[in-house]
């Protein structure tokens, strides 16, 4: 049997560095349930300092290795979507892996991906932690 604890350490260790410098990279939120004196909703404030960047940025220690690690991200999102996707809904949205399990197999079925052979379902847990690995992987060596 193969242990894969060292992939497991070094996954959680890499994935909440990535998780702490890719947090302010992509909004999760565009607008708020606010409306302006114009008559349109009002952005959100996590994207309003997004819009501008240099707001977002001042006071931190660590600006390079933000914009390293956002552009690792925005090359994992060309190479390989599912991975990202993955990777963005467990490290910044704070999804269990059962959810994000869920979304795969109902995002699969939507597409119409048949279901692999010998299966009951397009994804499992275990293949969903594979993606994380795989993405974590990805991304340190690239970046």
């Amino acid at each position: 049997m193969v242990d894969y604890t060292a992939d497991l350490q070094r996954t959680a260790k890499w994935g909440a560095y990535f998780a702490e410098t890719w947090v302010n990279e992509s909004p999760v939120r565009i607008h708020s349930a606010q409306i302006g004196n114009d008559g349109a909703p009002m952005w959100h404030p996590e994207f309003e300092r997004w819009l501008t960047m240099e707001e977002g940025r001042k006071g931190d220690r660590r600006p390079e290795e933000k914009l390293r690690t956002a552009k690792v991200m925005r090359r994992l999102r060309r190479a390989s979507i599912r991975e990202y996707e993955v990777m963005f809904r467990v490290l910044i949205m704070h999804e269990p892996i059962a959810a994000t399990t869920d979304w795969l197999n109902e995002r699969a079925v939507t597409n119409g991906i048949p279901i692999p052979y010998g299966r009951s379902v397009h994804y499992r847990d275990k293949d969903t932690i594979a993606l994380l690995i795989a993405a974590t992987g990805w991304c340190l060596h690239h970046w």
